[in-house]
């Protein structure tokens, strides 16, 4: 008894531990203390990645659009605090553009399973999808119902 118990709570921790290390996944932000060319370089990596398959064309042209600016800005200098005072305002200003649409990247990106079972059967399936899925069929089945209900007046 003593042993199930400890074996149980073992695989439990175990579990918990990698559950806890998934939702540490950061986020790719740009900050004022790495090298700013390394930091694009993460950020145009990450956007081709599956953390951010979500990103929409117009997002990822502003994000693109945004990078270019630090570039010019940067104008071959490596650290942020080799700017003046205004142009290292107006850099801030665009890494804060390049967070934003990033995080929110991110989080349509997070992938939602349910166990769902059809209609009729017994058996559970697995139904994965994204947020940004979740999101579109349900506005989709919402305009639907609305449409249904306007045609049957």
């Amino acid at each position: 008894m003593y042993r199930t118990t400890t074996l149980a709570l073992m695989l439990s921790l175990g579990l918990v531990a990698t559950v806890q290390a998934k939702a540490q996944k950061d986020t790719v932000q740009m900050d004022s203390f790495t090298p700013v060319s390394e930091q694009i370089r993460r950020v145009e990596t990450a956007m081709g990645s599956e953390d951010y398959s979500e990103i929409g064309l117009e997002d990822k042209s502003r994000v693109q659009q945004a990078l270019n600016r630090i570039r010019i800005k940067m104008n071959g200098r490596e650290k942020v605090d080799e700017l003046a005072p205004q142009e290292r305002n107006d850099l801030f200003n665009e890494q804060e553009i390049v967070n934003t649409i990033m995080t929110r990247a991110q989080a349509d990106s997070r992938m939602i399973c349910r166990r769902e079972r059809l209609t009729g059967s017994n058996m559970p399936t697995s139904v994965c999808l994204t947020v940004a899925q979740r999101r579109k069929a349900q506005e989709e089945s919402r305009r639907a119902l609305t449409d249904q209900q306007r045609i049957s007046r």
